[in-house]
């Protein structure tokens, strides 16, 4: 079982998934924000927090996740529940969507990972040899910091990704961190054709939130979730990508309403 805190109480239940680097207690702020209608459980990811370990398997798959859930959902005694996802976290909010279709309210995306791939990630994790070559990178920053000011300067990576990058990966326990979890979850991935078909025929209500000044997951990385859904929300707010969290919960406290309702 995952490690998992309730940090709000009300009628309606929201699973939240934190990004690459985080805890749980990235979602204080927006549990805050929506203390006394949502009850919000907000879990440790792999290697992450309180989460030392991984559950067994080489990589995570779809179907242990589905079981962790199922586990989690009979334990509380939860049937029906929303699920909300930050950056890294996206992959598993799409995931719990795609297995609890059914019994799903609502899925939230905030700057979401898991709908476009970059072809980095395919690179260093998809076959043995791009795993060897990501874990020598990462045992080899200055290599790594002096390739990718090479890639900023050809616009193949953009100055801001690239600064996120190297914070991530500023110490030796934070790369050990991200090596483990970019090939743990590298078997998390969907069809999105399939997912938005899924998605429109069900009652889900789908929402997005973005950062304006995103560079590392921008607008454009749910294009080809939005472009496929028949109706979703979506909320852009003038923020990058790190303190999305936060301004998604003042957008809450404010309580404005949520902007661009797409319905083709």
């Amino acid at each position: 079982m995952l490690p998992v805190y309730t940090l709000s109480s009300g009628p309606n239940v929201l699973l939240a998934f934190h990004g690459i680097g985080q805890d749980y207690a990235c979602f204080e702020p927006l549990a805050a924000a929506l203390d006394g209608q949502y009850t919000v459980y907000a879990f440790d990811l792999f290697f992450h927090g309180d989460n030392e370990s991984a559950i067994g398997e080489e990589t995570l798959t779809k179907a242990a996740w589905k079981r962790l859930i199922t586990d989690f959902l009979l334990q509380h005694g939860i049937d029906r529940f929303s699920v909300a996802g930050f950056s890294m976290g996206g992959k598993f909010a799409l995931a719990t969507a795609e297995s609890f279709t059914d019994q799903l309210d609502e899925l939230w995306l905030i700057a979401p990972d898991g709908i476009t791939t970059s072809p980095f990630y395919t690179l260093a994790t998809r076959t043995a040899v791009g795993r060897a070559l990501f874990r020598y990178f990462l045992r080899h920053m200055p290599l790594f910091h002096r390739v990718g000011q090479i890639l900023s300067r050809l616009k193949l990576v953009d100055r801001s990704t690239l600064r996120f990058a190297e914070s991530t990966l500023s110490s030796p326990g934070q790369r050990e961190r991200v090596y483990k979890s970019w090939t743990y979850f590298r078997d998390l991935r969907f069809n999105i054709d399939q997912l938005a078909q899924t998605l429109n025929q069900s009652s889900v209500q789908v929402r997005f939130f973005l950062g304006y000044f995103d560079r590392v997951l921008p607008k454009s990385f749910v294009h080809p979730l939005t472009r496929r859904l028949h109706a979703y929300e979506m909320r852009v707010l003038r923020t990058g990508h790190h303190r999305l969290i936060e301004k998604v919960a003042e957008s809450f406290r404010s309580q404005r309403p949520l902007q661009h309702r797409h319905q083709p």
